[in-house]
């Protein structure tokens, strides 16, 4: 008999910020099954621990789970068990006994007496004895608790109560204040898969003082003796508790389909719904003295599958199906629920699917839901698994939730993510059924790249330059769908600047990297076919720079034009007005707008900007000058656009006022046309588009001709029908305002952000709205069609990836806008969105054309944008 340790302590096991899901915490990859303990062998005994001995007031050693240390003070008035009352903000003067070992038994008991009393299950266990009788171990302490954990010590389940959390803290290494408890098998016959000993550490530390009887840690208890059996996590009730707010609602079924109720607190569910092994438990009330019994379907039914009486299958029906996406190529780590219409939270039953294979034989969409009511109409729909570690890795949903039907298809014209079809199973009959994604496979197409931040996207479209989360450079192939790994030969850490660019072919990069020794990055060309970086020049022999979160760096590289000849960004000056920074003054110095020949590596300053004395303190900031002139002064300056032909440069002035220069001459873009935030250029570099302000004013976007310098004003999104108006946290669109009447009130136009632009500016992308007015709202323009937001764009379009997953940030148009980059703020994904073709609605029937400028003639002839199915979504 071969024994093998199969928990690796801390990497599986339960914490009180997260955790694992449905199905097997652990697999027996010999024979792809659950470990399992064997039941015919009878009640698998359970051995109890010891505590620490702890005087009473009477002078009497008293066994003890819960310490309540010396030195500590409580704000309010503590009762212990006995009956003794410390008064607030008395400090301790000993140890006192706050939950016995006599009461912790008592808990332990009644937990194995839960998982042991489930009738469809023929797993038993019970309390047999103590560890010290096994071991001669009176406490296990962090001082002995290796002769416990890494060692067989023999059958059984083995209660670890760790009294001060010091194992917690000397052994595994983590915080008691972060961890509840551990559980896991330990030890199993290789050759069966059967378990031979598991373990359970629970933390005394963690009570609270109100749990006078250790009613609300119970459910700790329960939960992870759970995990002992060999059960992972699972979520059916617990998020509609746990995770429920206003700015977080949960939903008891598909978010927006009827009769499903959302859920904005947690007082909304009785709290004897939350299933045992949901991930997260609190201890400070009810709710966890309700996750000790198992009363929920979920539960039951998960154990039951572990350890199935021979009546479990033939009493009760089953749904078993498979996940798949839009390809039909099978997907897992997604919550499958199925919910029974009459008695939706007792009887409720998830399962995660591939957790039977957990992602060891690839691509696994398999699920199998056993435990159903005879007779009984059950909902079964998919949900994305909120939080927590899992066995099987947790996955998004990749268009949007949505129930089972009789027409289950993936074409989102014809299966209504909200059309359900019941599903009434009798006594052993099992349900066959798929479930697919909801996406078209013509039009738009919508792919996540998910650990992938790109950081800029050829004007081909063909190529994207990028790091994975972890830092390491990619260059991306949209063609084959590829990621290629760059290193460069001579070393250089590449990609260190979130602003690297990349000329029109994707044959050269512009990026920051360390060309010596001192630990501050300049620029440099990089030759991506050959690997070959060669230096720029830095006017102040690198020893000015700026801190980031990209190391120290003396310049700041933004954009390249299509041929790869010139570079744009900002150059670091010292403020004495020297051409060098002192020796430990790096930081005393101010960004001036730069261009560099990218052949020569030469650098100029831009012309029209001027360091001069701060006009309040000391050091330098920049005077933005017409000839002598001097129009304004701003912090900094930089360079961060250039036209496609190199002819056309804009820049930003302190991270919000616009200027450019056309043909070498400096345009301060703001002073005369109001520009804030960013711009756009064409590619011949004749025109401009940017946000603007007018009588201080958001005045939506407007396009600068270079050759007539005139303005035209091109709109923006709409108030209330795309972006809330909120002012001093009052919703106006909630008052029954709309777009029109908020302008005349003075609210302007929603200020957009504009990201990027096609060749001639006849499509624009942009960013509307902040985290305090709801968040940020993608926006698209069309020349011919006007703004609409991106949720319009792709909802028109059908593309039902992006209901789940949408983008508000489209920085990378190729040349034609047909090929796009996006990304979602504060998450490590990109999104490649294939726009070659999209539809029209044209009387009634739906037309692909090429986009943009097929579909936006199509639509000033008459025809309506987006898929006839979808035209109102």
């Amino acid at each position: 008999m071969k024994f093998s340790k199969i928990a690796a302590a801390l990497t599986l096991a339960t914490i009180s910020t997260g955790a694992l899901a449905g199905g097997p915490l652990y697999i027996h990859e010999p024979t792809m099954q659950p470990y399992k303990w064997d039941t015919s062998k009878g009640s698998i005994p359970v051995w109890t621990d010891g505590g620490q001995l702890i005087k009473d007031k009477d002078g009497n050693d008293v066994e003890t789970f819960t310490v309540l240390e010396k030195g500590i003070v409580f704000n309010v008035d503590v009762t212990l068990p006995d009956g003794t009352v410390i008064p607030a903000y008395t400090e301790l003067d000993r140890d006192y006994t706050f939950l016995t070992i006599e009461q912790a038994n008592r808990v332990t008991a009644n937990a194995v007496k839960e998982w042991s009393d489930v009738e469809t299950s023929t797993f038993e266990m019970s309390v047999q004895g103590t560890i010290f009788e096994k071991t001669g171990i009176a406490d296990v302490t962090a001082e002995n608790v290796d002769q416990i954990y890494g060692v067989e010590n023999g059958y059984g389940f083995w209660v670890n109560y760790d009294t001060d959390g010091g194992i917690l803290e000397n052994y595994f290494g983590v915080p008691r204040s972060a961890v509840l408890g551990i559980a896991f098998p330990e030890w199993a016959d290789e050759e069966t898969g059967e378990i031979i000993e598991a373990t359970a550490l629970m933390n005394g530390w963690f009570v609270d003082i109100s749990d006078t009887d250790g009613t609300q840690v119970g459910g700790v208890f329960t939960h992870e003796f759970g995990h002992a059996i060999n059960m992972s996590h699972s979520q059916a009730n617990g998020h509609l508790v746990y995770m429920s707010a206003s700015y977080s609602p949960q939903y008891d079924g598909v978010p927006g389909c009827e009769g499903v109720t959302k859920f904005t607190s947690s007082s909304m569910l009785d709290y004897s719904a939350i299933e045992t092994m949901f991930p997260f438990i609190n201890v400070r009330g009810s709710a966890g003295a309700n996750q000790h019994t198992i009363n929920v379907k979920d539960d039951i039914v998960n154990i039951s599958d572990l350890y199935p009486t021979a009546q479990y299958k033939s009493q009760f029906g089953s749904i078993q199906g498979k996940l798949l996406t839009k390809e039909g190529v099978e997907y897992s780590g997604v919550n499958l629920i199925a919910r029974n219409l009459d008695n939706p939270y007792e009887d409720v039953i998830s399962q995660q699917s591939g957790n039977m294979t957990q992602g060891r034989i690839g691509p696994d969409g398999s699920f199998t839901i056993n435990g159903l009511t005879p007779g009984a109409r059950y909902a079964l729909y998919t949900q994305e698994i909120n939080a927590g570690g899992y066995p099987t890795q947790q996955t998004n949903i990749l268009s949007e939730a949505e129930y089972w039907n009789d027409n289950e298809s993936a074409n989102p014209g014809i299966d209504n993510a909200c059309a359900m079809t019941e599903i009434v199973v009798s006594a052993g009959e099992t349900k066959q059924l798929e479930m697919f994604f909801n996406g078209y496979q013509d039009g738009i197409q919508y792919t996540p790249l998910i650990s992938a931040f790109v950081m800029d996207h050829a004007k081909n479209g063909k190529k994207a330059l990028g790091t994975t989360s972890s830092g390491i450079p990619f260059l991306y192939d949209s063609a084959t769908n590829s990621f290629d790994t760059l290193v460069s030969p001579d070393g250089y850490a590449l990609l260190s600047s979130t602003s690297t660019a990349m000329n029109k072919t994707a044959t050269k990069a512009a990026i920051t990297a360390h060309f010596n020794d001192n630990g501050v990055m300049q620029g440099g060309v990089w030759d991506i076919n050959s690997g070959k970086v060669s230096m720029l020049e830095d006017l102040t022999g690198n020893s000015c720079s700026l801190s980031s979160q990209q190391g120290q760096s003396s310049h700041s590289i933004w954009d390249m034009d299509d041929d790869g000849k010139l570079i744009v960004g900002t150059t670091r000056f010292p403020y004495d007005g020297s051409n060098r920074c002192a020796e430990g003054e790096a930081a005393r110095s101010v960004g001036m707008p730069t261009v560099w020949d990218a052949n020569t590596g030469k650098a100029s300053v831009l012309p029209g900007t001027q360091m001069v004395d701060r006009s309040y303190g000391s050091g330098k900031e920049i005077a933005i000058m017409n000839g002598d002139e001097q129009i304004r002064r701003t912090a900094w300056a930089r360079a961060d656009r250039i036209s496609g032909n190199g002819e056309t440069i804009t820049g930003s002035t302190n991270g919000f006022t616009q200027i450019a220069w056309v043909n070498g001459e400096l345009v301060d873009t703001y002073t005369e046309f109001g520009a804030i935030d960013n711009s756009v250029i064409s590619e011949n570099g004749r025109y401009v588009a940017f946000g603007a302000i007018e009588n201080r004013r958001p005045a939506g976007v407007k396009v600068w001709d270079t050759v007539t310098n005139t303005t035209q004003k091109i709109g923006s999104l709409r108030w209330c029908d795309n972006i809330p108006a909120i002012s001093f946290w009052t919703n106006y669109c909630d008052l029954g305002y709309r777009h029109e009447e908020l302008v005349e009130l003075g609210f302007g136009l929603p200020s957009v952000m504009v990201l990027d632009a096609n060749e001639d500016l006849s499509m624009i992308t942009g960013r509307a709205g902040s985290p305090l007015s709801g968040g940020f709202v993608g926006a698209i323009y069309l020349k011919g069609i006007g703004w609409m937001s991106s949720a319009e764009f792709f909802a028109k379009q059908g593309v039902t990836e992006a209901k789940g997953l949408l983008t508000d940030n489209m920085f990378g148009l190729s040349a034609d806008g047909s090929e796009i980059m996006a990304g979602i703020a504060g998450a490590v994904l990109s999104i490649e969105i294939d726009a070659n073709k999209a539809f029209v609605c044209d009387n009634g029937r739906d037309r692909e054309l090429s986009f943009p400028k097929q579909v936006v003639d199509a639509v000033s002839a008459g025809a309506e944008f987006g898929r006839c199915a979808h035209i109102n979504d």
